[in-house]
């Protein structure tokens, strides 16, 4: 199901709507000023900024802005309770979680210093201090303050990792390369030996990166080492290995790790916009029922928001909840009636019912609603090619792409697909040619090109197409395929 956006502005204070016979209560209050109260309170606390312990000084009190009830009021209380207890670096550092986790960094920052110091035999706050740092490209402060924290704990991999990562930047390869060593003695796995083969590119040692990186890519395929090889193999001048590695490595980012200390901060997420998107990325993880944990607590905040049962809806059918996800769309279509998620959300749900019918009725509307859409179009095109309806499906898959399709070599290549089963091979043979320009490490796309090159009588192209894709080297059964075919059409026009 899609992923509606949780970052909508609204109107309004709660009243009962039918949604609340579907879940009970779901939806929101409005984005709104900060009310009285918590404004009244957050006064009283910066009025009394000066009231350190003696040693560390108050903590920051950063500008709150358009912050709606739920964020500020959790903000005030865990001031609040510093200003309590001042010499508590167990609540100064969740207060400076909470500024990090609610985008409020340079306060971050500042509070998690303050914390340090009041409790200097905690890990976290030195080492969540060097990740702003860090992320700051202030290399230098962010070691020093790193080390403190591996002074705390050593065994904690991503603290050698992210060691690595700086000492990189500043170029010193030596200790960058003693700290991925450490990483991977203590059992980091990829990210350690990738982070090893990228000192080696530095360095200029690129047959040794390319010996360490291409057993792991054969193991553990990932497009940034497929990018790492890329520059490797240009360098020494490989050119057409270059250039599969880089076109298997054209989205590629740098590779992340796991860091279950740093989602600590997680607890201290608040305001509904950022609590809804942070169930949203649960449920993108696979945890759409961690995310119902969250959503819970919003739908008392606020009664019709569409982004919050959009999200609700979307859990529920990823749980495969289809009854409970239905009825939760359409208790929000009494309130939103012209809002296209929920018709989107609808046909999802009619899709896993298999109800083609239901399904293109409710992307039709979706389209009507939203039609520079992409993603409908899309998902109308390949329900007409199941139900056989070719030129419409052709029509919807341009749409598709001149939309900005997110994946435009997939819809690219079925419209190719068509277009070979009706044996228009011109045709096929153009959208193929375009989604092999796109991307040239896209295997398939060059074997079907080789097919219809071949079909046309273009047997010279034709297997130009299926070399390339033979050095590609991931479809040897679909390869072989289309070879045979080649080598009957040949047979054929030789009778």
């Amino acid at each position: 199901m899609s992923k509606p956006n949780a970052r909508a502005s609204v109107r309004g204070r709660a009243r009962p709507t039918p949604l609340r016979r579907a879940t009970a209560r779901i939806g929101a209050e409005r984005r709104r000023p900060r009310s009285s109260f918590a404004a009244a309170l957050l006064l009283v606390l910066v009025a009394g900024a000066g009231c350190g312990n003696g040693s560390v000084d108050a903590p920051p009190v950063p500008d709150f802005g358009e912050a709606d009830d739920d964020l500020t009021g959790t903000l005030a209380e865990l001031l609040a309770s510093v200003r309590a207890a001042p010499a508590s670096g167990e609540l100064r550092g969740r207060l400076a979680m909470a500024y990090d986790i609610n985008g409020f960094v340079d306060a971050a920052v500042v509070t998690y210093e303050q914390a340090e110091r009041l409790d200097p035999e905690e890990f976290s706050w030195p080492y969540f201090r060097s990740l702003r740092l860090g992320a700051r490209a202030d290399y230098e402060n962010a070691l020093a303050v790193l080390d403190r924290a591996i002074a705390i704990d050593d065994g904690y991999v991503p603290t050698w990792l992210w060691r690595g990562t700086w000492l990189l930047e500043l170029e010193r390869y030596e200790e960058a390369t003693a700290a991925y060593q450490r990483a991977q003695d203590l059992g980091a796995g990829s990210p350690a030996i990738v982070g090893l083969a990228q000192t080696l590119l530095r360095q200029g040692r690129h047959e040794d990166a390319i010996e360490m990186l291409e057993p792991l890519d054969e193991s553990r395929p990932h497009p940034y080492i497929h990018l790492l090889l890329g520059q490797a193999y240009r360098a020494l001048g490989r050119t057409e290995d270059a250039r599969i590695a880089m076109a298997r490595g054209r989205q590629a980012e740098s590779m992340r790790w796991m860091d279950p200390r740093w989602n600590k901060r997680n607890a201290y997420i608040a305001g509904f916009g950022e609590r809804l998107v942070h169930a949203q990325n649960l449920i993108n993880a696979g945890m759409a029922r961690d995310a119902l944990r969250v959503i819970e607590p919003l739908k008392a905040m606020r009664d019709d928001d569409p982004y919050l049962v959009s999200t609700l809806a979307w859990a529920h059918s990823n749980l495969n909840l289809l009854d409970q996800a239905a009825e939760i769309v359409e208790s929000g279509l009494e309130q939103h009636p012209d809002y296209p998620r929920f018709h989107l959300h609808l046909a999802t749900i009619a899709e896993k019912r298999g109800d083609l019918e239901a399904q293109q009725r409710h992307l039709e509307r979706t389209r009507e609603l939203d039609p520079n859409n992409a993603a409908v179009h899309e998902r109308l095109g390949l329900l007409a090619t199941r139900q056989q309806r070719l030129d419409d499906a052709i029509a919807h898959l341009t749409d598709a792409f001149r939309l900005g399709a997110q994946n435009p070599v997939k819809v690219l290549h079925t419209i190719g697909l068509i277009q070979g089963a009706r044996e228009r091979w011109p045709e096929a043979i153009e959208q193929f040619q375009r989604a092999v320009a796109i991307d040239e490490s896209f295997t398939i796309g060059f074997i079907y090109l080789g097919r219809c090159l071949a079909e046309a009588g273009r047997f010279e192209e034709a297997e130009e197409a299926l070399s390339w894709a033979e050095r590609l080297n991931t479809h040897p059964v679909e390869l072989a395929s289309a070879r045979l075919r080649m080598a009957d059409i040949k047979a054929e026009q030789a009778q």
